[in-house]
């Protein structure tokens, strides 16, 4: 049977000498570290760039769904009324959504038909934004 003998290693070290010296690079310069900060400062600027523009989207996608659905309803009440009664009103706010207004206009192209446009507004980016609906009405 096989001996089980275990050789140890010897290490020998060498002490430097002042001609000997060590030329590791164990930390980032100033010049580096500056550079990195400016990296991350443009990057953070950016994200929350398009945060800003993706909130601000988001908010005129929502204005003009409201805008959409108050049209929509006000044109349902209108179909449901009779002929007689589908007249003009007068640009007025909206009862719920003070931000937005809203204004129908009746014509009428021809004789017993009614062209009726249904325009909701609200303020939009220091302007004014709209959306129309418009449908046709005819006598009975």
């Amino acid at each position: 049977m096989p001996s089980l003998v275990t050789k140890k290693k010897r290490t020998i070290s060498k002490r430097s000498t002042n001609d000997e010296r060590r030329t590791t690079n164990d930390g980032f310069t100033l010049l580096e570290v500056m550079i990195a900060i400016v990296l991350f400062g443009v990057g953070i600027v950016a994200v929350v760039s398009l945060l800003s523009s993706g909130m601000a989207g988001a908010l005129d996608a929502e204005n003009t769904a409201i805008a959409v659905n108050l049209a929509q309803e006000r044109m349902e009440e209108i179909r449901n009324l009779t002929y007689a009664n589908i007249v003009n009103e007068a640009k007025a706010v909206v009862t719920g959504f003070s931000v937005f207004q809203r204004e129908v206009v009746v014509t009428e192209p021809e004789t017993n038909l009614k062209q009726v446009t249904v325009t909701v507004y609200w303020t939009h980016k220091g302007g004014e934004a709209e959306v129309p609906l418009v449908s046709y009405v005819a006598a009975n």
